[in-house]
């Protein structure tokens, strides 16, 4: 089975303390013979959950987290200034 290597960034923001970040994953994606698709996530170089099935915020934990194109809190962090 092949397996098709991919970079994919996203922006994170908690909804319960603000907290916002980003992060880029690696992600190993293989069909099987049943032509379902099976991802691994790399987060510099450790395997990780799927970002997108349950994401916990570093800062306080918990879970009610939006997921947002790459880039966006680096531009909010640019109005602050």
């Amino acid at each position: 089975m092949p397996t098709d290597h991919v970079r994919r960034a996203y922006s994170f923001v908690c909804l319960d303390c603000g907290h916002g970040w980003e992060a880029t994953y690696d992600i190993d994606v293989t069909v099987d013979e049943y032509a379902r698709i099976k991802a691994a996530y790399r987060l510099d170089g450790e395997h990780v959950p799927s970002p997108l099935q349950s994401p916990q915020c570093p800062a306080c934990e918990r879970r009610k987290v939006r997921i947002m194109r790459p880039g966006r809190v680096a531009g909010a962090h640019a109005y602050e200034r």
